[in-house]
């Protein structure tokens, strides 16, 4: 199971960017840990909300091609890594059978044309001439029948990029698809079929599971192909006969839980991080669905996620940790999360006032990261103390935690969060 949490992200000048002024230590060899003691100026930052979740890079588009007439393979013009164009031959299926029923229907509706001249100059009755015009329209129809599948005898590609696959052979009997069209899958929807996996959870609630979305179906640009939106890669491609994928275009299949899908926004930005990458891309929200898809009773929303530009190293069908920005507060005052106290559901933080301690009442927003926005109660510029927490000896040397399990993570008196916790090291 894939389990996401919502994040607040400190970013900018946040606490404890300006001058330190004193400092103090104790520490507790048995336990391994240090708490130190500095003073920091308040300053103001940009707290950013954020709903994570996982999901699966997959091309911008993909077309999975097919025959759409029966008959020999002559040709197969590609192979797998090749880059194609759209409208390129692909492959092809002996013509002779389609030709010729071609030249038949040619010739009836010449005869047919013959008919309607000949009636008309002999002054026929308007009865035999409207069955002259039928006869026309038919044969007309029986045309450009014959001149579709004549054309399908050459498979070529609806799409610009990739050869993903081939699973055609020289002198293999292929049976013509009933479908045709291609899709593209991506913000705007597609035909054919997709579905995204993932997971996210909102305010600190988890969920997994797999959203579907797309349906329905569209012509494009070649009636001799059939095609699957690139998120369907994994059923579709066994049996497509060539598989195209774009190549520098790419989008992000997610999806979001229950509680999480009304803070998601088209639009919103997102960081997406390849699993075992440190170096994130950017994407922006193309869709959120709005069929929920349930699995072992939990909720989730199918989005996806526009990658930004055309990012070196991204392949499709690989894993990736994304973060959607729902949320941002910008030049709000924030604080180290360590520098405030809670106690009988009070917060407060020590104030230094030209070396003179003070406690001061503050109003708490949202937390994470280390930092808290303060509401109300502190000004830039005030000096507060701040502890921290170094763990050594038995815990590992040299290890620094955020001290102060109360008001870090999600907790906080206001704002996204809850209730804070017990207290914090030090002081």
């Amino acid at each position: 199971m894939l389990i996401a949490a919502t994040a607040v992200v400190v970013v900018g000048a946040g606490a404890g960017v300006g001058s330190w002024f004193a400092s103090k230590s104790s520490a507790a060899a048995t336990t391994g840990i240090t708490t130190t003691t500095t003073v920091q100026t308040v300053a103001t930052g940009t707290i950013t909300q954020t709903v994570a979740a996982t999901g699966t890079i997959e091309p911008a588009s993909q077309a999975d091609l097919n025959f759409a007439v029966s008959g020999h393979v002559t040709a197969v013009n590609v192979t797998a890594g090749q880059t194609v164009t759209a409208g390129q031959s692909l492959a092809t299926v002996d013509p002779t059978v389609l030709n010729a029923a071609l030249v038949q229907a040619q010739a009836t509706l010449a005869s047919d044309q013959a008919q309607l001249a000949t009636d008309e100059a002999a002054s026929a009755s308007s009865t035999q001439i409207a069955l002259d015009n039928a006869n026309i329209a038919s044969a007309e129809t029986q045309v450009t029948t014959a001149q579709t599948a004549a054309n399908n005898a050459n498979l070529v590609s609806s799409i610009t990029g990739t050869v993903a696959s081939v699973n055609l052979t020289v002198g293999q009997q292929v049976a013509g698809s009933a479908s045709s069209g291609s899709a593209t899958s991506g913000s705007t929807g597609s035909s054919g079929s997709g579905s995204g996996s993932g997971s996210s959870a909102s305010s600190g609630s988890g969920s997994s599971g797999s959203g579907s979305f797309g349906g329905g179906s569209s012509g494009g640009a070649s009636s001799s192909s059939s095609s699957a939106s690139s998120s369907s890669a994994a059923s579709s491609s066994s049996s497509a006969q060539v598989v195209v994928v774009s190549t520098g275009s790419y989008i992000v299949n997610t999806s979001v839980s229950s509680t999480s899908v009304s803070q998601v926004q088209v639009g919103n930005q997102a960081t997406i991080t390849i699993t075992g990458s440190t170096t994130p891309v950017y994407g922006t929200v193309g869709s959120v669905g709005l069929l929920a898809s349930t699995t072992s009773g939990v909720s989730s929303f199918p989005v996806v996620i526009d990658v930004t530009g055309s990012p070196a190293g991204l392949y499709g069908g690989t894993s990736a940790n994304v973060s959607i920005i729902v949320k941002e507060l910008q030049d709000v005052i924030v604080v180290p999360t360590t520098a405030i106290t809670y106690s009988g559901g009070a917060t407060t933080v020590t104030l230094d006032t030209n070396g003179t301690k003070s406690t001061q009442a503050v109003t708490i927003g949202p937390a994470s990261g280390g930092s808290t926005q303060v509401l109300s109660g502190l000004a830039v510029g005030q000096r507060i103390y701040v502890t921290t927490v170094s763990f050594r000896g038995a815990l590992g040397t040299g290890r620094t935690g955020a001290g102060g399990f109360g008001g870090g993570g999600f907790g906080g008196g206001g704002g996204f969060g809850g209730g804070g916790g017990a207290g914090r090291f030090g002081g």
